[in-house]
């Protein structure tokens, strides 16, 4: 027979007592948490609206309040109860495809009622929603954790579910399309700053544009991009991190978008940045309304690397040319070593140094050379021609004449008379043609 061993059923019991007493601790907690929760003898009452005061886009054959697309909408969701509130109010996420929803006062406005001698306490919430696009959307029924006081010192603490609350959302101007860039709001105003890293700038140095945009009734978030980063020739563009401040006071909403970009100048010269402006619905006077703001011209003085950075292409289009006149040049005394010079250049001297004779030599000779003729008279009969080659066979005979002779001439030779002559075809019999000339000539006299 096995030795009795007290310890050891004394453990089991001590084992047997713990489990009991850990049940009973359960169910007591149970009992009480389900005896703590709300029930229809606590009186509360949850409430659910939309409102905004600037909504005037309300259709008369509909109960559904319409708004502008980015307008800000109030969700009000307010608690009632004939006690006080002994915790905190907690309220689920709100997620609608399209909408922006944000819980952005973080406090409760409270305040009480009294009806029929009976003293109520209100706590009312506001979370903030904006439509991105056109269409119809539907608030869901939202889970509101409360925990309310009881007559007998306890805390009551339970789930309440709004209803669901619905609103359309349009393009509010016709002059606004869905590509279009634009924001609804109140009271905007937008401040520009300008800032160099060098009182004389040169190229290298940086240009900083700042845009501070305010306004109410609108998401930090929500406002636009108005510095579009497009570089240039001039200047390359660095955008820094935009910082975005919402906040609200007293009810009122208030957002701030501060957008800072940084040109660094890589020419010299005259340097432009454009102007831009911001597009806004005026949800308050229900119009569209456009803020400008101009761009700025700035001087840069150039360094050695950005001049030649900027004209290298001229450079090299200037040596290329001055390389070709100079081979040109070669080429030409080159070939004028072993040949004749040029007609009109040896009378072009010829009349500089005013040896005429030679002047009417070479003249005769382009007149053969051109017309296929020998008297100057005989070139045109005009009274004009006829007076100045009486004139250039004489002893008044000058520079200018000599030259306006010549050009006349020889003009026959250039342009699209020569073009046309080359294209022109080449008689079968020329002296035939010469003797029928003349002897038209004779008959007409």
């Amino acid at each position: 027979m096995p030795p009795y061993n007290a310890p050891h059923y004394f453990q089991r019991y001590v084992v047997y007592i713990l489990v009991m007493l850990t049940l009973l601790s359960i169910s007591v907690n149970a009992q009480a948490s389900t005896a703590n929760m709300l029930d229809k003898s606590d009186q509360v009452t949850i409430k659910t609206w939309l409102s905004d005061t600037e909504n005037i886009h309300k259709t008369k054959d509909s109960k559904t309040p319409t708004y502008a697309v980015n307008q800000q909408i109030i969700l009000y969701i307010e608690v009632i109860t004939p006690r006080w509130f002994t915790g905190g109010t907690r309220i689920a996420p709100i997620e609608i495809p399209n909408v922006v929803a944000k819980q952005r006062n973080q406090l409760a406005m409270n305040f009480t009622e009294k009806k029929e001698g009976i003293t109520w306490t209100h706590q009312r919430w506001e979370i903030t929603l904006y439509p991105q696009v056109e269409g119809h959307f539907v608030v869901p029924s939202t889970a509101v954790t409360v925990q309310v006081s009881r007559p007998n010192s306890t805390n009551a603490t339970g789930v309440l579910y709004t209803e669901p609350q619905a609103f359309s959302a349009i393009i509010p101007s016709g002059l606004l399309s869905d590509q279009s860039v634009w924001v609804s709001g109140r009271d905007f105003s937008v401040e520009q700053q300008w800032s160099q890293s060098n009182p004389e700038l040169k190229a290298g140095d940086a240009i900083t544009r700042t845009l501070i945009v305010k306004g109410s009734n609108t998401l930090a978030m929500l406002i636009p991009k108005l510095i579009q980063p497009i570089a240039t020739a001039d200047y390359q563009i660095y955008p820094q991190p935009n910082q975005l401040s919402d906040s609200q006071t007293r009810g009122d909403y208030f957002s701030e978008r501060k957008e800072s970009t940084v040109y660094v100048l890589q020419n010299g010269g005259q340097v432009s940045f454009p102007a831009t402006h911001l597009t806004w619905w005026d949800t308050e006077t229900q119009t569209l309304k456009t803020i400008k703001f101009e761009g700025q011209s700035f001087h840069v003085s150039h360094t050695v690397n950005s001049w030649l950075h900027q004209y290298w292409h001229w450079l090299v289009t200037l040596v290329t040319a001055i390389v070709a006149i100079v081979m040109i040049a070669f080429k030409t005394v080159a070939y004028y070593k072993t040949h004749p010079l040029p007609a009109w250049f040896i009378y072009a001297k010829a009349i500089k140094h005013q040896r005429w004779g030679q002047v009417r030599v070479l003249l005769y000779r382009a007149l053969r050379r051109h017309n296929d003729q020998l008297q100057l008279k005989q070139y045109c009969d005009t009274v004009d021609w006829q007076q100045d080659a009486t004139q250039f066979q004489s002893n008044g005979i000058t520079k200018k004449l000599s030259l306006f002779l010549w050009q006349q001439i020889t003009q026959s030779g250039r342009g699209l008379n020569a073009i046309r002559a080359k294209c022109k075809p080449k008689p079968v019999f020329p002296h035939l043609n010469k003797q029928r000339t003349k002897y038209k000539k004779n008959k007409e006299h």
